[in-house]
């Protein structure tokens, strides 16, 4: 079966990462970490990535790359080829040691491109490996806290967003805690991994909808009804359990909720929850009804009423408030409406 062309344009960020197969250990001692970074070094200098953040544990690798000549799959290919050999040879062992070929996806707004720094980084926090990411010796966020790091690493734009957020010259280890630090709340670790599961193609709305006032949150939901049915599930902006959260807390705060699209009175919670899953989380129509306990047609059923609801001004602008409470207990907004992702 022939493999799906990667999306991989000259200047493209993507977010890079690997595991051993059947998660078994890939990097074993300092040794093997030392030999992987140095084949990412070859690769920097011949020209074919650009690496920005990093983070190598003993099953996986995260890099959050730039395609500087559109030769991430070349550079890739190679990386993990060499690597695998080298590993074989010093255990006298044969066979693969990665569970296939290395995910890519791409990375296409700002928004997205601040929360992988800081998802990269949390991953040895998560782990248990250390208590704050700067602590962790294979990681880049040793190198930002002030701690001397790999030549190759690109520092240029995480330190001008860490000098603008500190407010001063040069980046010191201040600024990238503000920029980049804080605990990684449980929704935007679900974000990426929703996104590094799924395919997807449709450009990224998190940079709109961070900084979005109320009118623009509700233009953005009607365009989404509206073109639900004839497309395929957009990004994710937020994860599962957050829209659950935001769905549940308002049905408990309003209380019953009823539509009447016809002559017959429903519920709106299940409809909307359908809906918020669709449009929020790119979930397919099978996957919400396995998780809202309806059959299929039910689901094609609630989305059309949506569509037809969000026509309707207080229906609308109560989707609205439950969006940005979806997007809030996800962590991309904070302190209100408007406000911009740190």
């Amino acid at each position: 079966m022939a493999r799906n062309p990667r999306y991989d344009e000259r200047g493209s960020w993507h977010h890079v990462m690997n595991r051993g197969i059947a998660r078994r250990t890939v990097f074993e001692r300092r040794a093997d970490v030392r030999y992987f970074l140095s084949r990412i070094a070859r690769a920097v200098r011949r020209g074919e990535l650009e690496i920005h953040a990093y983070c190598i544990l003993t099953t996986h690798f995260h890099l959050l790359v730039r395609s500087h000549s559109g030769k991430l799959a070349e550079g890739m290919r190679r990386i993990q080829n060499e690597y695998v050999r080298w590993f074989n040879r010093s255990r006298r062992r044969d066979g693969p040691l990665f569970r296939g070929r290395f995910k890519s996806k791409p990375v296409k707004s700002l928004a997205y491109r601040r929360i992988l720094v800081r998802y990269i980084d949390a991953n040895p926090v998560a782990a248990g490996l250390v208590q704050v990411p700067s602590q962790y010796p294979h990681g880049s966020a040793r190198a930002y806290s002030g701690v001397a790091g790999r030549p190759w690493l690109e520092r240029s734009w995480i330190e001008s967003a860490a000098r603008a957020a500190a407010g001063t010259e040069p980046c010191h280890s201040r600024g990238y805690s503000l920029a980049f630090g804080g605990s990684l709340s449980p929704g935007l670790s679900g974000l990426v991994e929703a996104r590094l599961s799924g395919k997807y193609s449709a450009p990224d709305p998190l940079d709109e909808l961070v900084e979005a006032a109320p009118g623009e949150v509700l233009t953005w939901m009607q365009r989404k009804a509206e073109l639900a049915d004839r497309t395929r599930p957009g990004l994710p902006v937020c994860d599962i359990a957050s829209v659950t959260v935001a769905v549940e807390r308002a049905r408990l705060r309003s209380g019953r909720w009823l539509i009447t699209p016809g002559k017959k009175q429903l519920d709106a919670w299940p409809q909307v929850h359908a809906a918020l899953l669709r449009d929020l989380t790119g979930l397919s129509s099978p996957n919400i009804s396995r998780r809202l306990g309806c059959s299929e047609s039910s689901v094609s059923r609630m989305r059309a009423r949506h569509r037809e609801s969000m026509l309707e001004e207080e229906y609308a602008g109560r989707v609205q408030l439950i969006t940005v409470d979806a997007l809030r207990a996800c962590g991309l907004r904070r302190g209100g409406i408007g406000r911009k992702l740190p």
